[in-house]
């Protein structure tokens, strides 16, 4: 478990953070590029508190992003999600981003498959993952 510090200037970035192609585009490289078992070790302390303000932003705008993005990309960014989750200021519920995603995901005929399902569970506890509340 980790202990941050809290840092005013950063939370309000963090709630200043929208989702523009910029954004999204370090959001997938990052979803791409870190080790995902070791996911909190890879982040700075800054990074950390910044990028943790897309876990509020609202999912129909996830939604909206998610259109832009190719399948592999989202399926990156669903892995990414579910783990950044567990790290402290990344929690999101009924709100993740993943339910989104993984909505999209569906409306273009990609289903997750089990072993992704299995995977999800096995490393988040959010109930809500990957269909959001039923």
């Amino acid at each position: 478990m980790a202990i941050g510090s809290w840092d005013p200037d950063n939370q309000a970035a963090a709630a200043a953070l929208i989702l523009d192609e910029a954004t999204l585009t370090n959001l997938v490289k990052l979803a791409e590029s870190l080790p995902l078992d070791a996911l909190g070790d890879h982040l700075s302390a800054q990074e950390n508190e910044r990028l943790s303000g897309v876990m509020q932003v609202n999912p129909e705008n996830w939604g909206a992003a998610a259109r832009s993005l190719s399948d592999s990309e989202l399926l990156s960014l669903i892995r990414f999600l579910c783990v950044a989750e567990n790290l402290p200021g990344w929690e999101a519920g009924e709100r993740s981003p993943v339910i989104p995603l993984a909505r999209e995901l569906r409306v273009r005929g990609q289903r997750l498959d089990k072993d992704l399902l299995r995977w999800i569970r096995s490393v988040s506890d959010n109930r809500f993952l990957p269909y959001g509340p039923l």
